[in-house]
Parts: C-alpha cells; structure tokens; sequence
C-alpha cells in the first residue's frame, strides 16, 4: 500500500466518523424538540416504512412540509415531521383530518426525513396511485385469453409488448397467468438475472429472464399492490391484492422471503370463479356416496388432510356448496376467502386486528349458525373450540396439514385434544392429492406390459372386487401421453383428486380410544375396506384419467 491509499482510507473513515457524529447530533437533537413539545420520536432508519401510507400524500406536499407518513392501520396514520410545529405541517394535519385520517404526530430528524424521501424517488416510475387494485380490461383480458394458450405463445406476446413500464409487465405476466390457469407466479432473483415461472397443474414452467434492474422494480411494485412493508427485507412478509377485470375481481395472495440475491416473490391466484361442484372433485361413486351421507348428519366434524395446494379447501368448499340452502345458517373463517360462496357468510381472519381463527371461531358459535366451516385447525385453542362445537350440535368442516388420513388423528392429540373427545367428534376425515389429468386430446391407450400388468394387480389385490368392475380382468390398456397444442405439450390438461376416506364409526370410535399410533390407525382403517389413495389413483388409471407416471410423481412407485 502506497503513502498516498493511507492518506485515502484515513481521510474517508474521518469523513464517515464525521457523518456519524453529525447524524447522532441530528437525532439528540429530534429527541429534544420531542420532549419540549412532548410529542414522541422516531428514528425512521430503522424503521418500516409502509408504502400504503407513503403514497398517502404526494412526494410535493412531503417536501413542502418536511414530513413523511410512514405507517398506516385502519383510519390511523403515523406522520413523522423535522419541524411538527411548522405552518405547512399545521395545515397538512388539518387537511388530513378532514379527509377523516386520525393522526399520531412524531418529530424526526433531517436524516431520517432523507431516508424515507428516496423511496419516493425510487418509486418515481409509478405514474397512478397505488390503490391495492390492478384494472385490466376485460374486453383486453377476453382478447389476451383467446390468444394465449400456453407458455410458449405467452412468452411470444411479451416479448412482442415489450413493456415500457414495470406496471405493465406485472399486469402481461398477470394476465397471462390467469388465461393459461397458472395457480402460482414465482419471481426469482439469481446472481446476473432474475426468473419469472408459472405453476401450471402443479408443475412450475419458465416464463422468461428479467434484469436485476427490472427485478427491483417488480419487487417494489408488488409491494406496494400487496401492502407490504417496503425497506423490509431481512425477513419473509405476506400481502395481498386484487385484479378487477371489470366484469370479475381476482384476489392475489403475495408472499416475499429473503435470499441471497433478493427477495423470493410467489403470487398465488384466488379466482373465486373456480369454484367446482362436489360432483366435479373426481370422487369415486362409492366414496360420492359417503362423503352425501355425511354431509347430511347434523352435527359432527368433517377434515380434510393433505399438504399445501392439494384441493382441500376446494373440497371443503363443493361441500358447503352442496348443503346450503335457506333452511340453515353456514357461517366460515377463512385465510383468505378462496371462493365467494352464495346464500352463507363469509369472514376471513386479519391478524393485525386481533381477529384468528381461534376468537373468530369463538364468536361465530355465538351466531347461532348450523355449519362451521375452519379455513384450517393450527393450534390447541383453535382445535378446542372446533372440536367442542362439533360435539354440541354443530356440523364443523376444516383441514389439516397430515400426509394420510389416519394422520388427522395423532395430529389432534399432538395439538392437546384428547382422545376421549376427538372420537367421537370426527365423522370422517379425507386425505387427498391433485394429479394432473392425462390430455384428452392427446392421449392414446396402450396395451400394458407384462411388468405392468402385475405391479397394477399386486397393489389391488386388496382393493374390494366390486370397485375393481372386470378392469383386471385379461390384459387391459394403459394411457399414455405425447403433448399437444392443447396441453402445452406436456400430455396432461386439467387435474383430478385422488382420495382416501376414514369413516369413524361406533368401531373405529372404540379402537380410536386405545390411543393406537398412525401406522396403527392407517392398517386398521385398511383392513376394514379404506382404500389408499394411491390405490384411488390406480383406479383412475384405469379408467384412463392419468398414467402411471403421474401417480408415481405424486404418490411414490406403486404398491409402496
């Protein structure tokens, strides 16, 4: 190191230990003027900064009056001022009070009023106000629709746009996303670029490349749609927004997670419009059967089981669906509302207000209601309060994170509900999965193999005949996918449950009580005519809904 790289480096840590003790100056003084005016104080460095309640006032009026507004709950906002006693800062108060905003006033100092002022300039390319809403036009979204019919054509009309601001890309990749039936949007930053992919019947697809230039922007512009904190990103965060077309709102449920080259963005599309029939779930008819009778008990409590985004609350919904009616009073808590359902009530939980699953449940058993329905059981209380309602009149329906069926079990006890009460309070409860649907366009049936032939036997050898219906019966073919326009050139359209049910009955209600394990339960069930789900799906296969590849995807090789 040269004399002259010593003289540079002493010179710039003398110049940061001077801005140091100059922005430490600036924050004893904001903490005086603070304590004389007896107001409080706010160090907005370290702070949070809400987007939705930046944008309340205009980055004009922020520097006109030297304040900033960096939080917002309900009517009350959080207005942090270098100089609260100002005129400007009089008047901005009055006029926001007229706009009925309840105001807390903080005193800030010059730094941190610059901090929070660059996030109006780096949102300088957002030309409308952000309002939590993004409007496509519905006659452009029809048009957007009929032309785009899979990923291949959607990256084709994008890069044909090519988008001059980053609102525009958002609604092209939204509106595409919707017209080919993507469920999830996965924003991805890398070290050179960032991804955009597309969940399309559960498999993710590459949509295109960004730069890290228009990752930036992206990841502001959904924070800002989502309301979620801004200069937070040291830490996963959860917003959502919606798309109004004009002739239907679609909710956007946004999720942020911190990586090593930025944030993770998912988008997960709620179309309220999805809402399918219990006819249209793919039940069996045997199982269609069971799952009517239950459903017609007045009391009692109906789970679903499965991991994240296997259809259970679709499966909840049909459901409900299916029972409504004047004669009796349907009221849910939901996280979020996935599906507008006529003629109940629909609430949906909102932490920041105090309002969970388990003392909305609480208040919703005083509304005198006839069916519950549990968006999802996570915790003891929750699990109390549901389980209690079930057993005093009340038909209850809800999910649970378990991977079988007999699994809703231990789940329970492992929450702290006893045996003694979970017994006889379960109905039945209902392992599913989705597995895509072989293309009906493209599918062709081929004669099964030998080796097939004796796997597909061998794990229905314990399936009761009557289901099986001669399918066994000689050789039997297989579908077989190729790809097509139609399907995206994946061989597969659409999906389709596959389910396993667990009746608890007066007998499995007795073995229930002896507290056995999962393993225990599952063999037991099994023995007593509970087919595997994986055996539902080898029962599909059959029929020509899926292959066999399929299945081994979602449920592992066959017969294991």
């Amino acid at each position: 190191m040269t004399d002259e790289d010593s003289k540079h480096d002493l010179g710039a840590a003398r110049d940061q230990k001077v801005q140091l003790l100059r922005r430490q100056e600036q924050e004893r003084m904001a903490q005086l003027i603070a304590k004389q005016a007896n107001l409080l104080y706010k160090d907005l460095t370290t702070t949070p900064i809400d987007g939705g309640a930046l944008t309340i006032i205009s980055e004009e009026e922020s520097v006109k009056t030297q304040s900033v507004i960096f939080a917002k709950k309900e009517h009350l906002i959080s207005l942090g001022a270098t100089d609260p006693n100002s005129n400007g800062v009089r008047a901005l108060i009055e006029k926001l009070e007229q706009e009925k905003w309840r105001i807390s006033l903080f005193v800030i100092s010059n730094t941190s009023f610059e901090h929070a002022l660059v996030f109006f300039k780096r949102f300088a390319y957002l030309k409308t106000k952000i309002t939590g809403e993004v409007n496509i036009s519905y006659k452009l979204f029809e048009e957007f629709r009929l032309k785009v019919k899979d990923v291949d054509t959607l990256k084709k009309e994008i890069g044909e746009v090519a988008p001059s601001n980053t609102s525009q890309l958002i609604e092209l990749v939204l509106g595409g996303a919707m017209s080919i039936d993507s469920s999830d949007i996965h924003i991805e930053p890398q070290q050179t670029q960032a991804r955009i992919r597309l969940r399309i019947d559960g498999v993710l697809y590459d949509l295109l490349n960004i730069t890290p230039q228009i990752y930036h922007l992206m990841l502001e512009r959904v924070k800002l749609l989502s309301g979620i904190k801004l200069n937070v990103s040291d830490k996963g965060q959860d917003g959502r927004f919606s798309i109004n077309t004009g002739n239907e709102e679609i909710e956007i449920r946004a999720s942020t997670l911190p990586g090593e080259h930025g944030e993770y963005i998912v988008m997960r599309v709620l179309n309220p419009t999805k809402l399918i029939s219990i006819d249209d779930l793919g039940l069996r008819p045997d199982l269609l059967d069971l799952i009517q009778n239950e459903l017609k008990k007045p009391n009692g409590m109906v789970l679903t089981t499965g991991p994240t985004g296997s259809g259970k609350t679709t499966a909840l919904a049909a459901f409900v669906q299916n029972i409504a009616s004047s004669q009796i009073k349907i009221i849910t808590i939901e996280d979020p509302i996935e599906y507008r359902i006529s003629g109940i009530e629909q609430t949906q939980v909102a932490p920041e207000k105090g309002y969970d699953f388990a003392n909305g449940l609480t208040s919703i058993v005083r509304q005198d209601p006839d069916v519950i329905l549990v968006g999802e059981i996570r915790d003891k209380e929750t699990a109390t309060i549901a389980i209690q309602a079930a057993l005093t009149g009340h038909l209850v329906f809800s999910t649970l994170h378990t991977n079988d069926a007999a699994g809703a079990i231990p789940r329970l006890e492992e929450l702290g509900v006893t045996v003694d009460t979970i017994a006889p309070a379960i109905n039945v409860t209902m392992a599913q999965r989705l597995i895509r649907r072989a293309c009906k366009y493209c599918a062709v049936q081929i004669a099964a193999t030998p080796e097939e032939i004796t796997k597909i036997k061998k794990a229905l050898a314990h399936v009761p005949k009557n289901l099986l219906g001669g399918k066994l019966d000689g050789d039997f073919k297989l579908p077989q996918t190729t790809g097509c326009t139609q399907c995206n050139n994946t061989g597969y359209k659409g999906r389709i449950g596959i389910f396993e049910l667990l009746i608890i009955d007066e007998t499995m209600e007795d073995f229930i009580l002896k507290k056995p394990g999962n393993h225990e339960i599952r063999e037991w069930a099994i023995d007593h005519g509970m087919v595997p789900m994986q055996q539902d799906g080898i029962l599909k296969i059959l029929e020509g809904l899926t292959t066999v590849e399929e299945l081994e995807r979602i449920t592992g090789p066959l017969g294991e």
